[in-house]
């Protein structure tokens, strides 16, 4: 889902933010505070929340944050400070206030889908990021899991997944990923110690009862 706000739109999948003259960069920290504050809009985010989520292993002060935070207001364009689209709420943290629009994208064909115990991923036709960052169009809760952990991607019919420097590894049907893999109906997959059964689309309708070919895995 992209998200357009003034003249500009960002695009949390393709990681990309755009204005009218075209793409502006945006370090990786900018163009996650950014996707924090949209994400919880209008509600304030705290000073303490942001610090975490952008430097989750690192203490850090209000001046790292005011450096961030500035460099996502020259991205936008938010130059006036008398109507901030980011508003700073004194001694709490930062707010997105300005008027945004969802633009939901045409709904791609779904080749697969990966099964958790209590929930369903559909793997669509594209590229597909999987981890806990909110750049993730599969999200994982599990402290386990990479920030980016993985990546599943389409060619044709075929459905593959490979790793993406993951701290504990990527694995299907307990062999560790070298390289991408192709993926097959009923294959197990393990993104660090997190458990998915992988289903082509035509065979979902029985996904809850699926047996991976190679047994349990780790939990």
């Amino acid at each position: 889902m992209r998200l357009r706000f003034a003249d500009c739109v960002l695009d949390p999948e393709a990681r990309e933010l755009r204005r009218r003259e075209g793409a502006v960069p945006l370090s990786p920290r900018a163009f996650q505070l950014l996707t924090l504050l949209l994400e919880r809009r209008p509600r304030p985010v705290a000073h303490q929340m942001l610090r975490d989520a952008l430097w989750p292993d690192t203490s850090v002060g209000y001046t790292s944050l005011a450096q961030v935070v500035a460099e996502v207001r020259r991205a936008i364009g938010d130059a006036d400070e008398a109507d901030r689209r980011i508003r700073t709420v004194p001694r709490v943290g930062y707010a997105f206030v300005a008027a945004v629009v969802e633009e939901r994208p045409r709904r791609a064909a779904a080749l697969g889908v990966l099964v958790t115990d209590d929930s369903e991923y559909l793997v669509s036709e594209g590229e597909t990021l999987v981890g806990r960052g909110t750049e993730c169009g599969i999200r994982l809760p599990s402290s386990r899991v990479s920030r980016v952990h993985a990546r599943v991607w389409t060619e044709g019919e075929r459905v593959l997944v490979g790793d993406e420097g993951s701290k504990n590894g990527t694995w299907v049907n307990r062999r560790r990923l070298e390289r991408p893999a192709l993926l097959g109906d009923g294959d197990e997959v393990l993104f660090g110690t997190f458990r998915a059964v992988f289903h082509r689309a035509s065979a979902s309708g029985s996904t809850r009862t699926g047996r991976p070919r190679s047994g349990g895995g780790q939990r």
